[in-house]
């Protein structure tokens, strides 16, 4: 991003130019860039991304709520993820990162365990899930094109978080019992 001083032969300039170039600030800098006309493609891919987020965004809520404390901890979530979270690295984006995985590989895993649990098993991780002192809800997710797609319960997304608490090291990995909360 190119630097400017008195663009356009003014003090400052803001706004789009000729069609091509943006003028404005950026901390307190006035700068010009490339106008760039985003897209928002509705491939199959950007919308699992997209679904991924969904999860991690309703987690994260959850987890900045919650004061309940997992039987298999000594401290809230939240608190227990901050301690060990790489140093410069904000908890909610190390959370991130452990339910997604590399790859996606942590979500698809977690989402295969959920896929393997009975009907009977799904169910008792809903009711945990509802249980919890925050909510903890469902996810909405959509298909390519933009669709609606099945959401995923509130269990699911319970067991795609205790999923992610076992990549971190700080739970077993997750089965058809779901943890207790206290």
């Amino acid at each position: 991003m190119a630097k400017v001083s008195g663009p356009l032969f003014s003090m400052e300039a803001s706004g789009k130019f000729a069609g091509n170039l943006v003028f404005g600030k950026w901390k307190g800098r006035p700068v010009v860039r490339q106008l760039v006309t985003p897209s928002n493609p509705r491939s199959a891919g950007q919308e699992d991304a997209r679904n991924r987020m969904r999860v991690s965004g309703s987690v994260q809520k959850f987890v900045n709520a919650n004061t309940q404390i997992n039987a298999n901890l000594t401290l809230t979530d939240k608190a227990e993820i901050s301690a060990i979270a790489p140093s410069g690295y904000a908890w909610n984006g190390f959370l991130v990162d452990n339910i997604i995985g590399a790859g996606a590989l942590n979500i698809t895993t977690s989402d295969a365990i959920w896929a393997a649990l009975s009907g009977a098993e799904q169910a008792a991780w809903d009711t945990a899930a509802t249980g919890l002192n925050s909510l903890l809800a469902g996810v909405a997710q959509t298909v390519a094109g933009g669709g609606s797609g099945t959401a995923k319960s509130n269990g699911n997304v319970f067991l795609n978080y205790v999923y992610a608490l076992f990549a971190m090291g700080l739970t077993p990995i997750p089965g058809a019992v779901p943890p207790v909360y206290v």
